[in-house]
């Protein structure tokens, strides 16, 4: 048997693995989602808010089956890809239905925060000051690419967005602004709605719109949506990422830092992009066609994701793949749940960032969350 058909055959079997072990839990999570319900009924004054709370519910509920499933891939393999269950909405509906919810009111989407940009990898160290050059290349080449030809007065340059970021995450530089373009607080508090300079850290993606420069339309839609789905509406959250911390931090000297690596099995086509040589732009829709790539017959994947598949697509010289290696990754740690519920014309969307960890004692996987937010 070949190779090509036994990972076929164990994608299947993977697949399958997942909806039985969800179904194992399913009773105890419909038992008690109810219960809840009838509970909030009996408390409740309104019907409205009985649905508004089971909506709720029913959208933790998919919060808790993303965590569910990420746990069971992080037991199953090292790698992940686009061409896991977790990525596949077919997947993620047989695993709602085994849980006992109705995917016509649950829509749950799961992506690899570890496959965007991370923005505070742009400092080698925080807090510190020393600019990341890798990183700060890959960053204006991707703001460079994705720039709209309509660009608007007040948005910067690759170059000037960079420098301006660079200020915002920096600290002990004395309030020195990075080149000519740079801002520190004394910018943003000259502004009509003056703001501090965070000199930290990104928090949350919606803080890099409060850097100099930086503007709504900064980036080209018919750009960025390259090799996305054609019902996601792409913007910086799903370019950029503030997280990515480090394994092994400096707990002593009480520093940190982002790894600013890549998930090239999940990366979409405009941060491939930024993160292949200059001029070789053109060959990221190249590596997205090959992830993507499916058997003539069925729905089976044609090629594995495994280390170094890159070079089955591309050819770089060795300082280039050197380079392009440094700045990339097959796995990744740190996911976002987005989960919609509608009940009675009710409806709540819960947006929540995972880690998935493995347990040193026992070893089993587990995840946590890191950040919740109600869209």
């Amino acid at each position: 048997m070949n190779n090509s058909y036994s990972n076929q055959i164990y994608s299947n079997q993977k697949g399958m693995a997942l909806i039985a072990t969800i179904a194992v839990v399913a009773m105890l999570c419909v038992v008690a989602l109810e219960a809840g319900r009838l509970a909030t009924q009996a408390a409740s004054g309104t019907i409205a808010e009985n649905d508004m709370f089971a909506a709720r519910e029913m959208a933790m509920s998919g919060i808790h089956l993303a965590m569910m499933i990420l746990a069971l891939d992080g037991a199953d393999n090292e790698i992940d890809s686009i061409q896991e269950p977790w990525a596949d909405p077919e997947q993620i509906a047989l695993a709602m239905t085994a849980m006992g919810l109705n995917p016509a009111n649950l829509s749950l989407k799961i992506s690899d925060e570890m496959g965007k940009l991370q923005l505070n990898a742009l400092l080698k160290q925080f807090p510190g000051h020393e600019l990341n050059d890798g990183q700060a290349v890959v960053l204006e080449r991707f703001l460079t690419l994705a720039a709209p030809e309509d660009k608007p007065e007040d948005a910067g340059r690759a170059v000037e967005i960079v420098n301006a970021l660079k200020d915002w995450l920096d600290a002990k530089d004395d309030d020195a602004i990075t080149g000519l373009t740079g801002a520190e607080s004394n910018y943003y508090e000259s502004l009509d709605l003056p703001y501090a300079c965070a000199n930290g850290p990104l928090r949350h993606i919606s803080e890099l719109f409060l850097v100099k420069g930086v503007v709504d339309s900064i980036l080209s839609p018919s750009y960025i949506s390259q090799g996305m789905d054609g019902s996601v509406q792409a913007d910086a959250k799903e370019m950029f990422t503030a997280y990515g911390l480090s394994e092994d931090q400096d707990s002593e000297e009480n520093r940190f830092s982002f790894s600013g690596t890549v998930n090239i099995n999940t990366a979409p086509v405009a941060v491939l992009a930024a993160l292949l040589p200059e001029g070789r732009d053109i060959n990221a829709q190249d590596l997205a066609d090959y992830r993507s790539e499916k058997a003539s017959l069925g729905q089976e994947y044609t090629h594995t994701l495994g280390t170094g598949w890159f070079e089955e697509v591309i050819a770089l010289r060795d300082d280039e793949k050197k380079a392009f290696e440094k700045m990339i990754t097959y796995s990744s740690s740190v996911f976002s749940a987005n989960c919609t519920a509608e009940k009675n014309g009710c409806q709540v969307t819960l947006h929540a960032v995972i880690k998935r960890e493995k347990q040193e004692r026992t070893g089993k996987w587990f995840c946590r969350i890191l950040q919740m937010e109600r869209g």
